[in-house]
């Protein structure tokens, strides 16, 4: 039952490196593994990151899942208006 929710979780929340990303050396972050995720929740402060640890989950995956839209949305916009120009 865990493996398929994280499994589930894995296929909503992934998305792929670009090529600059990986120039860039993305995969050195791989080893702080979920930190990253609650790090970036926390806005980068270290004294919130127990306010994110003690969050239902339900709340945390609908947060991630709304930053991945915006993201996507924000890329999309960029892309769009960089050829329209």
């Amino acid at each position: 039952m865990l493996s398929e929710l994280i499994d589930s979780e894995n296929k909503l929340l992934a998305s792929a490196s670009t090529a600059l990303e990986k120039r860039a050396g993305i995969q050195s972050f791989e080893k702080f593994k979920y930190i990253n995720t609650v790090n970036s929740l926390a806005g980068g402060d270290i004294t919130k990151w127990h306010l994110i640890m003690s969050m239902p989950y339900e709340r945390v995956l609908t947060k991630l899942l709304l930053n991945q839209t915006e993201a996507e949305y924000q890329k999309r916009y960029s892309e769009l208006s960089q050829t329209s120009i």
